[in-house]
């Protein structure tokens, strides 16, 4: 088996940087298995799609969700009830059109939704300054 070094010939990267990275990424999966218990592929879609579409400040309905995740209609409608049951989302019928159901998140979707921005954030500056630490101490660097 080849050593990392050797992995990383022709590449701008020391051995430690890579082990920094792999670290950032093995922690980037814990923060995201920590979202909630029972984290389906399934209930990521959604949560990915509801993401989006937040940021833009719409509001999502079930067609749209289906149509973001690629989910059928009734694997959709199994995650959104389970989701519904663990209190992570809430379903309400469009004022403007009642046939129109609508996916919004819980306040516990929101905080654990923010902690995890939170948390991944500061694994990033954490991550960043500590490559700058071993760049630093590189004496093949050419950023000193």
């Amino acid at each position: 088996m080849r050593s990392i070094e050797e992995i990383l010939v022709g590449w701008d990267m020391t051995a430690d940087e890579f082990k920094a990275i792999n670290e950032f990424w093995n922690e980037i999966r814990l923060i995201q298995g920590r979202r909630s218990d029972g984290v389906s592929r399934n209930r990521y879609l959604v949560g990915v799609a509801m993401g989006n579409r937040r940021l833009g400040k719409r509001e999502i309905d079930i067609e749209a969700l289906a149509s973001l995740t690629g989910l059928g209609r009734s694997s959709l409608q199994k995650t959104l009830k389970d989701m519904v049951v663990d209190s992570l989302i809430r379903l309400e019928t469009d004022p403007d059109d009642r046939r129109r159901t609508l996916v919004k998140p819980s306040e516990e979707y929101i905080r654990l939704s923010l902690n995890m921005y939170l948390q991944t954030r500061q694994l990033i500056r954490d991550t960043c300054n500590k490559l700058e630490v071993l760049r630093a101490s590189d004496p093949e660097s050419d950023q000193k």
